[in-house]
């Protein structure tokens, strides 16, 4: 009986992150100054699951702010001014991040 509820208890451990979470968290500040573009993004089930890909996007050269909405399956990033950023350095965060690119919408 004690492993069973060990077991339950550490599923909803697991899971936390992702159903506990509802709270949007922007990293893209309105007064950022750059070119701002939006792709799609999918695999993102719940709220926790765009942190992880904001952090690795960030890391990309030239991103200077970034914003990830799991239910609009988007991603919106601000590119520092003078930069000029290929869309493939973000595809590859988005998969390193285990996500799948769509298109650029803007």
């Amino acid at each position: 009986m004690k492993q069973v509820l060990l077991i339950l208890f550490a599923a909803v451990l697991l899971t936390a992150g992702c159903a506990g979470s509802d709270r949007t968290v922007s990293t893209v500040p309105a007064d950022a100054g750059g070119e701002v573009r939006a792709y799609e993004v999918f695999g993102m089930d719940c709220p926790g699951c765009h942190g992880g890909l904001e952090k690795l996007v960030l890391r990309v050269p030239g991103v200077q702010a970034a914003e990830a909405n799991w239910e609009q399956k988007r991603l919106t990033i601000t590119v520092s001014p003078g930069i000029e950023l290929d869309d493939e350095a973000v595809f590859e965060a988005i998969r390193q991040a285990n996500f799948t690119p769509g298109n650029r919408l803007q």
